[in-house]
């Protein structure tokens, strides 16, 4: 007798007995043995596979029918190769984990392939949409990882068909002229800003009323702001190395309200950031905690969602336009793109000197 047909054999005594593995993943090993096998070999293990399919088919057809089809190749499950996938993933880790949690939802309701139709996929989508209530975006980037997921299964061999079933089932992104009618993020007045920096030092969170008052007088992002070092500020000036775009990596002058705070907090960091002490995730993002509290003081202070941290970058924003500072001038102090080609292209950027005038134009209503 052939050793993997002996193999085989006890295998499936002791599945009988209940002490070896279960039927999904004794299937998912006996198929590694037939897709190698060939000649006489193979002909043998398919008898041996269809004899065992009978036996589980007295007692349950269904798992029948898909141990036969996972050990022929007609059928593979889906959460077998999330692991290698995941190791090729580009991004960062925050982005790849995200992408392996939008998988492995997905897996959850369709754990073979053998389920997976575009039509099926089109009725888990709008299940995600009605039942689960997620956003258009968010389900679009779900579905862009199970597709990502989904070839390179078929790069594996995994998937029989070439039919593609998330071809078109998430929602379209809005065109320009949807996307320019939808409501985004506002700016706070000068003086909502003002409430919520003294409403925060009221409730005790020194902390967050300094990340409030740096934003206030900066433009500066959160992130740009948590992740500030003091070895990133002189007297005059601070420096941006680390930011999202190479714009953002900039020179922004320090507004005179704020100099007295600043050479404050860098005196007394004790872990070399200008906000010292703040909560690391394990992403290494040291704005997600001290963001959520911002989030629910502005929620308390009756500003819903298109009300955020980044709401006082645009109040910045409108304030030194309101000034009349010139729009590249601006762009340099909050790190905005240039879209013309003249500044964008060429130009090395305005000078300090006209960065700190601008600057001083901000005033807040205390």
């Amino acid at each position: 007798m052939l050793p993997v047909v002996s193999r085989w054999k006890a295998e499936f005594q002791a599945l009988r007995s209940g002490s070896t593995l279960p039927l999904e993943e004794l299937a998912e090993q006996w198929r590694s043995d037939f897709e190698v096998s060939q000649g006489a070999e193979r002909e043998t293990l398919a008898m041996e596979l269809a004899e065992k399919a009978r036996e589980i088919d007295r007692t349950d057809p269904e798992s029948a029918e898909r141990f036969f089809n996972t050990v022929t190749g007609k059928n593979t499950n889906l959460s077998v190769h999330i692991d290698d996938w995941a190791a090729s993933l580009q991004g960062t880790a925050k982005t790849r984990d995200m992408q392996v949690s939008d998988v492995k939802r997905f897996t959850k309701s369709f754990p073979n392939s053998e389920g997976v139709n575009r039509r099926a996929v089109q009725n888990w989508v709008l299940s995600l949409q009605r039942e689960q209530n997620l956003q258009p975006g968010t389900i679009r980037r779900i579905v862009s990882a199970c597709r990502n997921y989904w070839r390179h299964l078929d790069r594996l061999g995994d998937i029989a068909s070439d039919a593609d079933p998330f071809k078109d089932v998430a929602p379209r992104k809005p065109s320009r002229k949807q996307a320019k009618g939808q409501k985004k993020w506002e700016d706070f007045q000068p003086k909502q800003v003002v409430d919520l920096y003294q409403a925060a030092l009221s409730n005790g969170d020194q902390k967050l009323g300094q990340l409030i008052y740096l934003g206030m007088w900066t433009g500066c992002r959160i992130e740009e702001i948590c992740s500030l070092k003091v070895s990133d500020v002189d007297e005059d000036r601070f420096r941006i190395g680390d930011a999202k775009t190479e714009a953002g990596e900039r020179t922004v002058p320090i507004h005179t309200e704020l100099s007295d705070m600043l050479r404050t907090l860098c005196r007394t960091s004790k872990d070399g950031y200008v906000l010292c002490g703040l909560t690391v995730n394990k992403y290494d993002d040291r704005s997600n905690a001290i963001g959520k509290r911002f989030g629910r003081l502005k929620r308390s202070h009756g500003f819903d969602s298109h009300f955020v941290f980044h709401s006082i970058r645009k109040t910045v924003a409108t304030m030194l336009e309101n000034a009349g500072v010139p729009e590249g001038v601006a762009a340099d102090i909050l790190g905005h793109e240039k879209k013309t080609m003249t500044y964008g292209l060429y130009s090395g950027g305005s000078s300090f000197e006209r960065m700190s005038s601008a600057i001083s134009t901000l005033q807040y209503p205390f």
